[in-house]
């Protein structure tokens, strides 16, 4: 799954946008936490980005992360997790599409387009989550845009300046064709399909057959010391970390502006929080009941890891100075007053390249024999379907035959489903586009040729279906295609408009905020 969501990442984010899929309309709004870093432990930096001096929140990059991870959760299941988010960068794709957006809105104003107080009206009238029984309800808009965003104003703020970057994206969408020939070749493109049936031979699954010896290691490393030396230095957090600790804390939540009596009552939560951990009462139920933080309460005031330069200083300094079990003083950040538990403390760890050498000879030595075995097993599968075994009898499901693994894993013949000439992408395979480029080539029934290389290991495959472009069924598909045309040529113009945009302008990322998105550096 990884190698598909990776392949079509662009597509969606670019759906996402010219959707109009961004901060203000989610109604999502209290800035929570990342489960990874601590970034959002109600004390995240003040800015997310600078954009030619204005700047970015912290809070609005946390909702457009959330915004984001919960789309991809949709499309993609339970399986698409926080740390399958960090692989693919989604921190980096979310503040990517603020950046955008601030270059938008900028220009927009340059240029002079304007939404009226009317128009403002109007959207925030239509925002489902202000309605009940399909009327707007003036108490339920007061209540929510006063606890998330302070004000009315505020929120009326962020309301229009969404309906301008809407307008000014709106304007460049006008300006696009899709010529006619385009549409047909698009068309052909799309109506000439394949479907395979393919056997995958994980190099995962063969690295638990492979065996390294000490003396092969060290060989490996005298002979390849230029590759130990890359992956060293291409991950450097593996061998350099600092100090780490896994935290739960419970947030009293502090508005910006609060009077004194306000600051008071968040204090007496606090202190109440404590006083019922003292006496023995679970944290995380006690962090259940009491956080004002939406994002952890949920999961007993979780935050995952912080370590310095990830989290609000004064959060930091305290959760840093715990031992494993043991619970802070009240701690006041910009988010209000926090009760920090640690649950598990990693100190600081540096490696050098000498003393990982033999580690990292041993893994890469590893990937390769794994690799080398997965595919002399692919090509002896292959070399049996060109005689006439067929994929399916090889390698059949489990209860129709004798099972063949590789390393523990049941490897059994799988089918793609039909896919286009359109894309580089196979279903159930990823990014493969030689495979499937061969696929397109060949006829119905056919074995393809040769073992091809995908992300997760060799692959060989049959073609089970091939299909042609009627011509007779052009007309009822073209609106179709020419919707679809007209949306990538689209999104092709805004990203050109946003990259000339961001070639004039000063922009400078808080690297803190976005490396609080990223996996935890592994343990030895």
């Amino acid at each position: 799954m990884l190698d598909i969501v990776r392949a079509n990442k662009k597509g969606i984010l670019s759906w996402l946008i010219v959707l109009g899929i961004v901060v203000v309309f989610a109604i999502n709004f209290g800035p929570g936490s990342l489960s990874k870093g601590g970034a959002g432990c109600g004390g995240a930096p003040a800015y997310a980005a600078r954009v030619n001096g204005k700047s970015i929140s912290a809070a609005d990059f946390e909702r457009q992360y959330e915004n984001l991870l919960r789309f991809y959760q949709q499309q993609a299941g339970e399986g698409f997790t926080r740390e399958l988010a960090a692989q693919l960068g989604l921190g980096r794709q979310a503040l990517g599409v603020l950046v955008d957006r601030e270059l938008a809105l900028q220009e927009a104003r340059r240029r002079g387009v304007v939404v009226t107080d009317r128009e403002v009206s109007e959207a925030v009238h239509q925002m489902p989550a202000f309605q009940e029984n399909g009327q707007f309800r003036y108490e339920t808009y007061l209540e929510a845009v006063r606890a998330n965003y302070g004000s009315p104003g505020n929120f009326e703020a962020a309301v229009r300046d969404d309906l301008l970057y809407q307008k000014i994206l709106g304007a460049l969408v006008e300006t696009v064709k899709v010529p006619a020939t385009e549409v047909r070749a698009q068309w052909a493109a799309s109506a000439d399909r394949a479907a395979l049936q393919f056997v995958r031979f994980p190099v995962s699954a063969a690295q638990a057959e492979v065996k390294v010896s000490d003396a092969d290691a060290k060989a490996f490393a005298d002979k390849e010391g230029a590759r130990v030396e890359a992956f060293y230095k291409e991950n450097a957090d593996r061998y350099d970390q600092k100090a780490r600790v896994h935290v739960r804390h419970v947030l009293a939540r502090v508005a910006p502006g609060a009077s004194a009596d306000e600051e008071a009552a968040a204090r007496k939560k606090i202190d109440e929080a404590a006083a019922r951990v003292k006496k023995g009462e679970d944290f995380g139920k006690v962090a259940a009941a009491l956080s004002d933080d939406p994002n952890t309460k949920d999961r007993g005031g979780d935050l995952g890891f912080v370590s310095e330069g990830l989290a609000d200083a004064a959060f930091a300094k305290a959760a840093l100075a715990l031992k494993a079990g043991e619970v802070s003083e009240p701690v006041r950040t910009p988010a209000g007053w926090h009760l920090i538990r640690a649950e598990e403390v990693v100190p600081a760890r540096q490696v050098t390249l000498e003393a990982a050498r033999l580690d990292i000879a041993r893994e890469l030595l590893a990937r390769d024999r794994a690799q080398a075995l997965a595919r002399e097993k692919a090509q002896a599968a292959l070399d049996a379907a060109r005689k006439g075994k067929a994929l399916g009898e090889q390698f059949p499901p489990a209860g129709k035959g004798k099972q063949v693994t590789l390393g523990g894993t049941v490897l059994a013949a799988e089918e793609t489903g039909p896919f286009g000439a359109g894309s580089p992408v196979v279903p159930r395979i990823g990014a493969a586009p030689e495979l499937a480029q061969a696929a397109l080539a060949a006829k119905a029934g056919e074995v393809l040729p040769k073992v091809f290389d995908t992300p997760s290991g060799p692959v060989i495959a049959a073609v089970e279906l091939r299909e042609s472009p009627d011509p007779a069924k052009f007309e009822a598909e073209r609106a179709g295609i020419e919707a679809r045309l007209q949306g990538m040529k689209a999104e092709q113009v805004r990203r050109a408009w946003l990259e000339e945009l961001r070639g004039k302008a000063r922009i400078e990322e808080n690297v803190a905020l976005l490396g609080a998105t990223q996996p935890a550096a592994p343990q030895p």
